[in-house]
């Protein structure tokens, strides 16, 4: 994960229904990904594809994003950031 992040991860989140994860950053980016992993034989990597890289929060004390959570049932992004603001992703 450190090569799409150029800082720090402060957290990784599963989607609870969908083969998604995000991964958000100090480097004030959020990165959607698709995950497969094969059930058959666990012992194989999973094949990770990045989807898409939101930005939208600014830097506060080199801090960025510092949480992210998806919706449970709906197609939506929150994040909150350290600069006090908690954005809404959705398409």
């Amino acid at each position: 994960m450190r090569r799409w992040h150029k800082k720090d991860i402060n957290n990784v989140v599963f989607h609870r229904s969908e083969p998604l994860f995000t991964t958000c950053s100090d480097d004030c980016t959020l990165q959607v990904s698709y995950v497969m992993v094969d059930s058959k034989d666990l012992n194989m990597n999973p094949v990770i594809v990045p989807l898409e890289i939101f930005r939208g929060h600014t830097s506060s004390n080199g801090r960025g994003v510092m949480d992210c959570k998806f919706h449970p049932r709906q197609p939506w992004l929150f994040t909150a950031g350290a600069d006090s603001v908690i954005r809404l992703y959705c398409n």
